[in-house]
């Protein structure tokens, strides 16, 4: 009774471990800054919604929202968290705004290559590639 209560409790243990490993190697806190857009209201909060999509999980798909956290700032951002296997690999990634019904890219997709860690990236604006 003992040994395979043990033995339960170390695999799951492992288990835990393991999937903490191959998951939270990279951390990014992506940052868009849409002052232009709000003040031409061409995006509208509690209507609209800023995404960031990508070539890597967990970006590809329907891509992850970002939020305003600090509404005076007007920037809006999101922390993604990449397994440990994209470590190394040059990501491609698009900030995209749902917009009353209508989808608006941005003309050419961004790339940074992960590594191990946590990092933060300025704010960029929506669309803007003159840094």
């Amino acid at each position: 009774m003992f040994k395979n209560t043990f033995l339960t409790f170390a695999i799951i243990l492992i288990t835990i471990g393991y999937s903490d490993f191959a998951y939270a190697q990279s951390s990014i806190t992506f940052q868009v800054n849409l002052k232009p857009q709000l003040e031409d209201s061409v995006f509208v909060p509690g209507r609209d919604v800023a995404k960031i999509t990508g070539n890597t999980y967990p970006l590809t798909g329907r891509g992850v929202i970002l939020e305003d956290t600090s509404p005076k700032d007007s920037i809006y951002t999101v922390e993604v968290k990449f397994p440990g296997s994209a470590t190394g690999k040059e990501i491609s990634y698009n900030f995209v705004l749902n917009v009353d019904e209508k989808v608006i890219n941005e003309s050419m997709p961004r790339s940074i290559r992960l590594r191990k860690g946590d990092f933060k990236l300025d704010a960029l604006y929506f669309d803007s590639f003159a840094w």
